[in-house]
């Protein structure tokens, strides 16, 4: 079953991706549901990237919807109880505490948001086969740098790993390469083995 959370921002504010950047606050879902409810998956769309005096920052702007994918296991009927805690910004950031609920059934379906979150579903990022080649290199500063090879054009690349690393905005190169530093790492060697999505 598919369901969403949509939040809707004034001009100039901004919320934050699960990956925030330099700056901001992750969204934080919590979730209490009826038994026999086995996953429910929230899905985050493709953020868009923000340069401001806190530095490089990772979300969204005037609106978002977070896909949820809900399994259900033996049950018939889903009450699905939400206490969600994230971040506003624009000169400041506020945090936002905030509750929702919805009753999810066979019976149930809302055709308008079934269309708002089929259209969401359609910019969560895919996986693909870009990547052909990965070194990994130093800056001028001595700060660690990622350099891919890329099989075909991207407009951005997001690189998340279990770890506290967090990985910049590419720099695209015209011979098809693409070096991404990585910051909040005191050592390096700690991405080793760990997989990089």
């Amino acid at each position: 079953w598919r369901t969403g959370l949509r939040i809707e921002l004034d001009e100039g504010w901004k919320t934050y991706w699960r990956m925030p950047g330099d700056a901001g606050i992750p969204p934080q879902f919590g979730w209490k549901s009826n038994p026999g409810t086995s996953l429910i998956d929230v899905r985050y769309p493709v953020p868009g990237r923000f340069q401001d005096a806190s530095g490089e920052t990772v979300g969204y702007t005037h609106e978002v919807v977070f896909p949820i994918i809900v399994t259900p296991g033996g049950a018939t009927a889903v009450r699905l109880d939400l206490d969600l805690f994230f971040a506003v910004c624009k000169d400041i950031c506020i945090p936002v505490q905030a509750r929702a609920s919805i009753e999810l059934g066979t019976a149930m379906r809302d055709a308008e948001g079934s269309r708002l979150v089929e259209d969401w579903l359609k910019t969560l990022p895919a996986p693909g086969d870009l990547v052909s080649s990965v070194i990994y290199e130093e800056d001028a500063s001595g700060k660690p740098v990622l350099a891919f090879a890329l099989r075909d054009k991207v407009d951005d690349i997001f690189i998340e790993s279990a770890t506290s690393a967090y990985f910049r905005a590419p720099e695209f190169h015209g011979d098809g390469t693409v070096r991404v530093r990585v910051d909040n790492l005191q050592d390096f060697s700690s991405l080793k083995g760990t997989e990089l999505k």
